[in-house]
């Protein structure tokens, strides 16, 4: 497996809505998904960091890449146009290589700001309309089905110990390209889940490639980014 990078990038709030704009990017697209997937593929190109998530009070995204902040840099300053580099504070770009090992056992505190729909077919719908299809009498509870999603997606990477949800809203507005010939921008509504859990590594191997390849769908768009901490 390639080298993994934890990247971090400040941005300039004004030039990035600026380049949303110019980009036919409208306030439609909360929390910056779309114009943030597009001012990283504008600057990096392929190498652009993701999963990715937004601070939006810092003003700054952090990523995980294959290559570090200076090889980042060296793409965006020789293809970037200049309306995408004035967007991005050049000289705050660090990055840390991530662990190439990690162990069986090991505790950690994993935190997910993920998009919890499942997809049947071309259809994509919210995890907790889909079990209130699948349900009988009993009406489930969202939490816990949003919960119990998240395990899910980790495929015996970890073992839980606790899993909270510290944040969730049942409907978060977000902009898509719509590839039916015109590939105009449509507002979508889609859930928002902050999960933090506590958890040890059980399958060190399959939960680095879940690190890099993210939770959830829409990982392109600042959802679905694991960052690691020490345990609580």
């Amino acid at each position: 497996m390639s080298m993994s990078h934890l990247v971090r990038l400040p941005l300039n709030p004004q030039a990035l809505l600026r380049f949303a704009v110019s980009h036919g990017v409208t306030q439609g697209d909360e929390g910056f998904g779309y114009s943030l997937h597009l001012l990283l593929t504008t600057l990096f190109g392929e190498h652009a960091p993701k999963p990715f998530r937004f601070f939006e009070r810092k003003g700054e995204v952090l990523g995980y890449s294959v290559v570090s902040h200076e090889q980042l840099l060296e793409h965006a300053q020789a293809f970037a146009p200049p309306e995408a580099w004035a967007a991005l504070q050049a000289d705050g770009v660090v990055s840390k290589p991530m662990p190439g090992r990690w162990t069986v056992g090991q505790r950690l505190q994993v935190e997910v700001l993920a998009c919890p729909v499942e997809r049947r077919g071309a259809e994509e719908k919210d995890a907790f309309l889909r079990a209130l299809d699948r349900a009988d009498d009993v009406a489930p509870k969202r939490g816990e089905v949003y919960q119990d999603w998240f395990l899910r997606r980790w495929e015996g990477a970890l073992d839980f110990e606790l899993i909270e949800l510290r944040g969730m809203r049942a409907r978060q507005s977000m902009q898509r390209r719509i590839h039916d010939g015109t590939k105009r921008l449509a507002t979508i509504e889609r859930p928002s889940v902050l999960f933090v859990a506590q958890a040890s590594i059980s399958d060190p191997q399959r939960f680095s490639e879940l690190l890099m390849r993210g939770i959830g769908r829409h990982r392109t768009f600042g959802f679905g980014m694991a960052l690691v901490s020490p345990p609580a």
